[in-house]
């Protein structure tokens, strides 16, 4: 359940990015599932080589990942990675809904013959 409404959420908030950027909703939807799961992947790697860097070959065993704390911590990742690329994104819109501001004011009254 918990799974659904984090997909609402990066999907509302995406959707309403590319909105309000006029770009593609689907597309900025996929970059932020991609970037979820990604996120949550990598948090699984890394913990999964320190484990095996701190305590070798032995400590690592099908138990020793599935309580809920290591669950959380990696949907948490997922989220925060997914939250950084939104920003990343909205600062991009924003240096791009400004430069097309710039060029149009600066475009008024030339014309484009030589």
């Amino acid at each position: 359940m918990l799974l659904i409404l984090f997909i609402y959420w990066i999907w509302k908030g995406f959707t309403n990015l590319a909105l309000e950027y006029d770009k593609n909703k689907w597309g900025y939807f996929a970059i932020g599932i991609i970037y979820y799961y990604a996120g949550t992947l990598l948090a699984g790697f890394v913990v999964g080589l320190l484990s095996v860097f701190i305590g070798g070959l032995d400590s690592i065993d099908d138990s020793s990942f599935s309580s809920a704390g290591w669950n959380i911590l990696f949907v948490l990742c997922g989220v925060l990675t997914c939250y950084g690329v939104y920003k990343l994104l909205e600062h991009k819109g924003q240096k791009e809904k400004l430069l097309q501001k710039k060029e149009g004011i600066e475009s008024i009254g030339v014309s484009d013959e030589n």
